[in-house]
Parts: structure tokens; C-alpha cells; sequence
């Protein structure tokens, strides 16, 4: 390529700007194309595609993240123009040519090394790419904070250098902590319970307490009582409240217990989604089970109770999001065999459903130990309360009680505003106008900063908060108008009702304006909040656009940890802002077919393809390969699925890429496999093999290929043939961390041995399987794998051994806590019962995994349950039962070619035992008849099963022989009866 003969200027301090020859250029609206040129900009030279894929596309698998990448050089080239002749990229590479190239950064460095501070002042005109908030941003902006400070310093400005050097060492402010405002008064009996849990709990029987009442009432002031009765006596103890991101309420509970360094295991990484700092980061599948999550908080509440009990305060369940609710109850029911005491409080009003399902919950598990209601205090506990907080006289007392209705709180306050000389008539409004009426301007602007942040601000928040020259002074001084506190080395308010009191006092202007300070203060501070945080304040403060960047982090936040609702909510606020992206309405699509929503997710990604400019090849061939990966799973539609790889080679055909090409056609085979030509798919996996010509692919690609070749040999019947390829998958899956993918690779090798009568081999395929789930957390994929064990151990007849399998399987369903799963438990249960001929019991374990919907096909389920009531001399209820089959919707999982033929021999096995022999012998035989005809096309039937149960049908498998020699059987009983 030819040299560069123009200029070429990039300024990242501040906003980034480029200019092309002097004359500014429209940089594009993809955010992460503008980040990609802003790094190479910094980091000169060639740089592998793979590389920068992984570094600017880390959550999307790697031909995905190429895509992409080839999007953002096709949309920086387009925006240049005739400059992006700097922008070279290659098959293999990409860089930003440095000839004619200037980048203010580089001229900062120069002019320092040269001692001309003055010149570098100058060019520094703010934050390093002030709009961008990525971590290698942060860690640049921070290395050029640094930078900066010792340019202040040079130049004599020391108090500047101190105000930028502060947000990375922030000094304390004066007063670490408050001493409590007042003795609790006139809650002694509800203290009294709540420590009778406390005892019990640190004897080891864990439990959760509840504290419910009005605002005020004092139901943070009696948690506290208990955290500190806990502390004295040794207890580890921590404090949540409710934040506007997903599990906020466990995040402070999380990063106080999760103290280092943790062991070696499979929860810190899984933990890192939620408290970054106890793991590096790591992208996780998008299905990933949202019970490995919880799991991974009940295992760091058991690291935490290694040094004793531990006691933590959850606040204000009424304010808490959907993901804290589910895993309160989740870790609620298992801290009962703990040191653990969890301790809740919530307001009755406004009603939340799901707060009165998420207490039920723990209610009905017995995990709620003690649920305490606050009354307002009487008026003589209001009187000891005023008298104690202010020296007020009696009257001034009475007048307290008659306007606080026995509300604590507002006692306190009007008690300080009366004897400050305020008018405690007009409630608490007007005593906080008189708390912050004794602050001058920079202690009343934190005062007014800490009521919009709606949570305690820690020393590095602090800091970095701007408009304030000394700002630890400030909270210092804040610190004494007796509305704030200290605690743990951050400051908060007192009570959200005083925040909640000044926040609503602030002129809308102004309260904009303190929510873009509170914006700016978090984007700057070490540690990094949420960005759902940060989101939330610039929206509050009118700055929709630059909210978007931090709403979709905070989307792709949501996914790490499963709160694939939140999620969806995040990306609907982006694609209402900005609508003329399709990148976050194609993450939208894929986060609601995970959530199994296909209308919304189609919706979604149609309005992606309408966005997506016909020449930009790179976006077109990412939106479909996802597409077609989504609807392997989230959404299993596997016509729709082969049509997007279809689209996505098309596309391929006009703008090559081999890794993409090569998961197109994997991807395409696997559909036609399941639903199409295996022919067709036989010729898709040869030009996979062609295409590759033994080149190294990745991991996933790897595993993707080999589940494409399984599923074809299963769908032919070849099921000896599926070993090699399974086992390919399940290492490969396992070499790229995914134990989830390995899982269902090694069951579908034990169907396929079961398929073929080899029971042994089967079980060397479902042993292999469980060192993969149970520890590495995935408990819900546990209680699949006993179940295959039981139905195999049954086969070898080995009973013992599957009921011992069948008590491990219900002690994971205990800990998951779901239905369904505890209905799979029953449906084992009652698989030993049938192979053992204890038809009662069987009949009685079927019932109720039919009641709690345990995932097996039901017209089955049902069928099963006639004919163990029929064997047991259940005549009528039998019957019963098999009216019902009737009304259940039909499945590939229920093997619907062999309904018939079952149906038939429950109703042989009904008119047997009515004395009817004839009738029993016509149906048995129809029955007989029917079996015989289903020899044919195995493996059609078993991928079909597959797809419909979503996991390897090996519970559920059809063996024909067996069910021949069964009915042949009662033929030949009924026939020994006739003589």
C-alpha cells in the first residue's frame, strides 16, 4: 500500500475527535469501530484479527467476534473516507499507519520528555476518551491521570496534583464512624426473638428473619442491633441494600465475605459476573444454568462460616430486583444447615407479588425462622426517645409524639429540628431543610450529591466526585448536620426517607444536574460501578446518548450472571434511544430466544436486518451465524436454524471467511441432520473436512463439527458409529471450559449404547458425565445425569445401586428447589418400581411427577401409570388414567408411533383383570402386532425425542424387543388363565 500523502490527526484527550487533513471527520455511531481505532491509535503496529476479535468481541464466539471486526473496519473506512487509506487491514491483520499520522497522546509524551510542561498542559483538554468507558480505557485513563499529576506538579499547581491524585489514593474523611444516634427504645421483646435466631443460628441451624413495617418504624435500627449483638460475639457480618442492577441487594454481602484468596474451584469464576474482583472475568454462555449462580453464592456463604458464624442484613426487600428475590429464597432454604443468619426487612406497601412469593418460599421451606412486625412506638418510648436524642423539654416532647405518630425516625429528626429552633409541625421536609440549611456550599452540595446516589458513597467515589475542591472535607463537614453517617469506609444517609426528603426538595434543574455529577464521579472513581448505575444517573440527568454505551455494558453485565429479564430491559432502553443501530437489537434477539420468547425475538432481529447496510458483509454474516446458534438452544427451531446458515453463507459466497464458512456448514449439517436430508447433511460435513483441510479450528468449532456428524450418524441409526465423534465433542468442549456442552455429548454416547442393548458401555458413558456437573456447579445437569444412571442401573438390574443414585439425584432437586426437578426424582422413583414390579408404588410416584411437571413426555408419563394401576387390580383408576392420555398434547418425547401400541395393552391388561378374556386377547395382540411394526428407523424417532426434551432421551428410550417380550408375555399368562 501506498504511503499516506495527507494528515491524519486524533485527539484523545477529552471527547475523541479526528480530523483528516485539517477538516474534522463524522465518526461512526458503532461504538465499539470507534474504540478499535482510539486502540490502535495507542498501540501502533500490525495486530492479528484473531486478537483484537477476542479483545473488542469477548462474549461472542471467535467467527462471530471476526465478523464483527470486519464490520467495524468496513464502517471506519467508510466514515474516513479517503483517510482510511491509514486504516490497513490484510486476511490476517490489521493497523493504523503512523506516516503523517499525529495523536495527541503521543505529542503529551513528547513534550514531557522534552520538559516543555506548559505545551503539554495545553494539549491535555480533559479525561482520556471522555464518552468511552471500557477497561482498557479506564487503565489508560488513569496511567495519563498519573501522568498529568506529575505535569502539576512540575509546574507548581500541588494542589491540583493532590485533586487528581486523590481518586486513586483517597484520604479518609475525618469521622469513620458515627456512634449510633440514639439507644433502641421500646423494641426489646422483637430484639429478644431476633436473637433467639441469632443463638440458633451460630449453633449451626441457620435460618432467616424477617422485619416488616411502615417507613421509619425502625426496622433498620433493630437489624443493626442485631448485626452488632452478632459482631461482639465474633460473627462475620455485612450489610445489602437494593441497587438498580441486578442482584444489588448480595453485591456489598459478596464482596465483604468473598475475602481472598479464594480456593482453587469452579464458584470464584462463576462469582466474578457479580464481584468482579475475586476472579478475572470471564465470558459465560448465554445459557448458562441461573443456578450455578445461586450456587455460587451459597458456596461463598459456607467459604465465609470457615472462621465462625456469619450474619448479613438484607434492606428493603420492597426496592430489591426480581434476581436478588429468586436467590433469597434460593439461599434462604440452604442456610439452615449453616452458621448463618439472614436478615430481611421490607415495607408491606406498595405490594410486590414477588417479595410475598420469594418469603412464602423460605416460609414453606421452613427457612424462615422468625418474621417480626414493627408497630409504631407508644407514646411513652416516643417521649425517652425525643428526651434522649435533643434536650428538649416535656412539652417540646409531647409535640414531637403528636406530630411523629410513633414513627422513630421522624422523632429523631423533629426532635434535632426543635431544638435547633425549627417548627417540628411541618414533618420531615422541613427538618432536613434544617439540617442542610446549617451546611455552606461544598459540605451541602455532597449533602445533596449523596441523596441523588441513592446508596452510600465509598472513599474513591468520594474523590472523584466533581464541582467539589476538597471533596473528603466537604463529607466531612456533611458529616455534621446529623443526616449522614459513616460506615465501612463509605458515607451515606441515615435513612433512604432523608435522602428520599432532600432529593425531592432539589429544583429539577438542579437534581439533573446532581445526577450527571453523581455520573461523572462514578465513571471516574477506581473500581468502577455498575454501569447500570451510571446509566440510570445520566438518564436521570437528561444525557439519553451518552447513557446507551453504559446500558448495553450493563446488558451484557446482566447475561454473565443469567438475568436474561434485565437484560431485556437494558437493551430495550438502548434500541428506544439509539435507533439506528442494529448491533444492540441483534443482542436483544438473541438475550429473548434465550429467554424462550421466539415472536420477540424474531421481531427484534428483523428490525436488526433492516439496520444493517447491504455492503456491510461483516455484520450480516455475525446477525446470522448467531441467529443460528440461538436457535440451537434458547429457542430450539432447527428449520429456521438451517435457514439462517443458509442466509449466512449466501453472504459468505460474496465476502469469504473460512472459520465462518466453516461453522455455517457445521451449523447447516446439524439442521439437516435433525430435521432434513441426512444425505444432505452427510455432504455438508464433507465440505466442512475440505474446507479445513486439517487446519487447527477452535474449541467450540471443533465440538460444533462433531455434534454435527453425531446427530447425522443418530438420525441414520448408526448409533456404534456415534462413540468417536461424541467423545471428540465432549473434549473439545471440555479444552474450551464449557462443561455444559461436554454434558450432553457423553449422554448422547450413553443413549446411543443404550440404543444398542450395551448397558455397560452406557454406564461408562453416564459415569464419565458426572465429574463434569455436579462440581463444576451445575446441579441442575446433576440431577439429569443420576437420572440416566438410574434407567441404565435398572437395565443391568442393578436396583440397589439406582435407588442410591435415585436419593443423590433427589438431594441436587432439593438444593435447585424446583418442581420439576423433585418431579424427575418421582418419575425414577417409580422407574425402579415398574422394573422391580412394585406397581402401587410406582403408580404413586408417577402420579406425582405428573403433578409437578417433571420433564418427561406426559401422554407417556400417563400411559405408564395406566398400566402400572392395571397390574396393581386398579381397574377403575386406571381407566381414569387412561382417559387422561386423551388430553395431553402429544410430543416427539412421548414416542408418539408407539402410543397406540401401548394404549392397546393397557386396555388388554383393563379387560384381563374385568374377566373379559377375549377382549384381552384381541387388544394384546393388536398391541403384539403394533410392536413388530416398530423395528423400522430407530434414530429418526430419537433425535426427533431429543430435540423435544431438550437433553438425550436415555430415560425415555423405546427398546421394541423388550416391550415385544413383555406383551408376549401377558399373551402367554392370559392364555395359562384360559386353561
Amino acid at each position: 500500500m501506498s504511503t499516506p500523502t495527507h494528515t491524519l490527526d486524533l485527539r484523545l484527550f477529552g471527547a475523541f475527535e479526528v480530523t483528516a487533513d485539517g477538516v474534522p471527520v463524522a465518526l461512526p455511531r458503532h461504538r465499539k469501530a470507534c474504540e478499535l481505532l482510539a486502540w490502535l491509535a495507542v498501540n501502533p503496529g500490525p495486530h492479528a484479527r484473531s486478537r483484537l476479535a477476542a479483545r473488542f468481541w469477548p462474549d461472542v464466539p471467535d467467527t462471530s467476534a471476526r465478523a464483527s471486526l470486519r464490520s467495524a473496519v468496513w464502517a471506519l473506512r467508510g466514515a474516513l473516507g479517503p483517510a482510511g487509506a491509514w486504516l490497513h487491514a490484510d486476511r490476517d491483520r490489521v493497523e493504523l499507519r503512523t506516516d503523517g499520522l499525529t495523536v495527541d497522546l503521543r505529542t503529551f509524551d513528547d513534550l514531557v520528555a522534552a520538559g516543555r510542561f506548559a505545551e503539554a498542559e495545553r494539549v491535555r483538554r480533559g479525561d482520556v476518551l471522555h464518552l468511552l468507558d471500557s477497561e482498557w480505557v479506564f487503565e489508560l485513563r488513569d496511567e495519563y491521570d498519573h501522568r498529568f499529576a506529575a505535569v502539576l506538579d512540575a509546574l507548581g499547581d500541588a494542589r491540583g496534583a493532590h485533586r487528581l491524585r486523590a481518586q486513586f489514593e483517597p484520604t479518609p474523611p475525618a469521622a469513620q464512624r458515627v456512634a449510633p444516634e440514639h439507644e433502641l427504645v421500646g423494641r426489646s421483646v422483637e430484639l429478644g426473638e431476633l436473637r433467639r435466631c441469632w443463638d440458633r443460628a451460630r449453633a449451626g441451624a441457620g435460618t432467616v428473619a424477617g422485619i416488616t413495617g411502615d417507613g421509619g418504624i425502625g426496622k433498620t435500627r433493630l437489624a443493626e442491633e442485631v448485626l452488632a449483638v452478632a459482631g461482639a460475639q465474633g460473627a462475620r457480618t455485612a450489610v445489602g441494600s437494593s441497587a438498580a442492577v441486578p442482584f444489588g441487594l448480595w453485591l456489598e454481602p459478596l464482596r465483604a465475605l468473598a475475602d481472598g484468596p479464594l480456593p482453587d474451584a469452579w464458584w470464584p469464576e462463576v462469582l466474578s459476573g457479580l464481584v468482579p474482583a475475586v476472579a478475572p472475568r470471564r465470558a459465560h454462555a448465554p445459557d448458562v444454568d441461573r443456578v450455578r449462580v445461586f450456587e455460587a453464592v451459597v458456596e461463598v456463604l459456607i467459604w465465609a462460616c470457615r472462621s465462625g458464624p456469619v450474619a448479613v442484613v438484607l434492606e428493603d426487600l420492597h426496592l430489591a430486583d426480581p434476581s436478588s428475590l429468586e436467590l433469597l429464597a434460593y439461599a434462604g432454604r440452604r442456610v439452615t444447615r449453616l452458621p448463618v443468619l439472614l436478615v430481611v426487612t421490607r415495607r408491606r406497601l406498595p405490594p410486590r407479588p414477588d417479595v410475598d412469593r420469594a418469603c412464602a418460599a423460605l416460609r414453606s421451606s421452613g427457612a424462615l425462622g422468625v418474621e417480626v412486625e414493627l408497630a409504631p412506638l407508644p407514646p411513652e418510648s416516643m417521649r425517652v426517645l425525643a428526651r434522649g436524642t435533643a434536650g428538649l423539654s416535656a412539652a417540646q416532647a409531647d409535640q414531637v409524639v403528636a406530630v411523629a405518630s410513633g414513627s422513630p425516625l421522624l422523632a429523631v429528626e423533629l426532635a434535632r429540628a426543635l431544638a435547633g429552633g425549627a417548627n417540628a409541625a411541618a414533618g420531615l421536609r422541613a427538618a432536613t431543610r434544617w439540617a442542610t440549611s446549617r451546611l455552606r456550599g461544598p459540605a451541602r452540595g455532597f449533602v445533596e450529591l449523596a441523596a441523588v446516589a441513592g446508596r452510600d458513597l465509598g472513599r474513591a467515589e468520594i474523590a472523584a466526585l466533581p464541582g467539589l475542591a476538597d471533596p473528603a472535607q466537604a463529607a466531612a463537614e456533611a458529616l455534621g448536620s446529623g443526616l449522614l453517617r459513616a460506615r465501612d469506609g463509605a458515607i451515606g444517609f441515615r435513612h433512604a426517607l432523608l435522602a428520599d426528603a432532600v432529593a425531592e426538595d432539589l429544583p429539577d434543574p438542579l437534581r439533573a444536574n446532581r445526577h450527571g455529577a453523581i455520573a461523572e464521579g462514578l465513571r471516574r472513581a477506581p473500581g468502577r460501578a455498575h454501569a447500570a448505575e451510571i446509566a440510570r444517573h445520566l438518564r436521570l440527568a437528561g444525557h439519553d446518548e451518552r447513557a446507551v454505551a453504559h446500558l448495553v455494558d450493563a446488558a451484557a453485565a446482566a447475561r454473565a450472571v443469567c438475568a436474561l429479564p434485565e437484560a431485556a430491559d437494558l437493551l430495550t432502553e438502548v434500541v428506544g434511544i439509539d435507533v439506528d443501530d442494529p448491533e444492540p437489537l441483534v443482542e436483544l434477539a438473541e438475550v429473548q430466544a434465550w429467554r424462550g420468547l421466539r415472536s420477540e425475538s424474531d421481531a427484534a432481529f428483523d428490525r436488526a436486518l433492516e439496520l444493517i447496510a447491504p455492503l456491510d458483509s461483516g455484520a450480516q454474516i455475525s446477525a446470522w451465524l448467531r441467529r443460528g446458534r440461538w436457535l440451537r438452544g434458547g429457542v430450539c427451531h432447527p428449520r429456521e436454524c438451517r435457514r439462517s446458515y443458509a442466509a449466512a453463507l449466501d453472504v459468505l459466497d460474496r465476502d469469504p471467511d473460512l472459520p465462518a464458512r466453516a461453522e455455517a456448514l457445521a451449523g447447516m449439517a446439524w439442521a439437516e441432520a435433525v430435521v432434513g436430508d441426512p444425505a444432505a447433511a452427510e455432504d455438508l460435513l464433507v465440505a466442512v473436512d475440505a474446507l479445513l483441510d486439517h487446519q487447527p479450528v477452535s474449541d467450540l468449532l471443533a465440538h460444533d463439527i462433531s455434534v454435527a456428524r453425531a446427530h447425522t450418524l443418530l438420525r441414520a441409526g448408526r448409533f456404534a458409529d456415534t462413540y468417536a465423534p461424541l467423545t471428540a465433542a465432549a473434549a473439545a468442549a471440555n479444552r474450551a471450559g464449557r462443561p455444559d456442552l461436554a454434558f450432553p455429548s457423553l449422554l448422547n454416547a450413553a443413549s446411543a449404547a443404550a440404543c444398542l442393548g450395551a448397558f455397560d458401555r452406557a454406564l461408562d458413558f453416564v459415569d464419565r458425565s458426572l465429574p463434569l456437573v455436579v462440581p463444576n456447579g451445575l446441579l441442575r445437569l446433576g440431577v439429569y445425569a443420576h437420572s440416566a444412571r438410574v434407567s441404565v442401573l435398572c437395565r443391568l438390574g442393578r436396583f440397589g445401586e439406582a435407588s442410591a443414585t435415585c436419593d443423590q439425584g433427589a438431594v441436587l432437586a432439593e438444593r435447585i428447589g424446583l418442581a420439576e426437578l423433585t418431579g424427575l426424582v418421582h418419575h425414577d422413583r417409580a422407574t425402579i418400581a415398574r422394573a422391580t414390579g412394585d406397581w402401587e408404588r410406582a403408580a404413586t410416584e408417577l402420579a406425582a411427577a405428573i403433578e409437578l411437571r417433571a420433564p418427561v413426555g406426559r401422554a407417556l408419563t400417563r400411559l405408564h401409570r395406566a398400566d402400572a394401576l392395571a397390574r396393581a387390580g386398579k381397574v377403575a383408576d386406571a381407566e381414569t388414567e387412561l382417559r387422561a392420555v386423551a388430553f395431553e398434547p402429544v410430543s416427539p418425547g412421548d414416542f408418539p408411533d408407539t402410543l397406540v401400541a401401548r394404549m392397546t395393552a393397557v386396555q388388554g391388561l383393563i379387560a384381563a383383570q374385568r374377566g373379559d378374556l377375549t377382549l384381552a386377547r384381541r387388544r394384546l395382540t393388536e398391541a403384539e402386532a403394533g410392536w413388530r411394526r416398530r423395528m423400522a428407523d430407530p434414530g429418526a424417532g430419537y433425535v426427533a425425542a431429543l430435540i423435544d426434551l431438550g437433553r438425550p432421551p436415555l430415560t425415555a428410550l423405546v427398546e421394541p424387543d423388550r416391550e415385544l417380550a413383555a406383551v408376549t408375555a401377558d399373551l402367554r399368562s392370559l392364555d395359562a388363565e384360559v386353561r
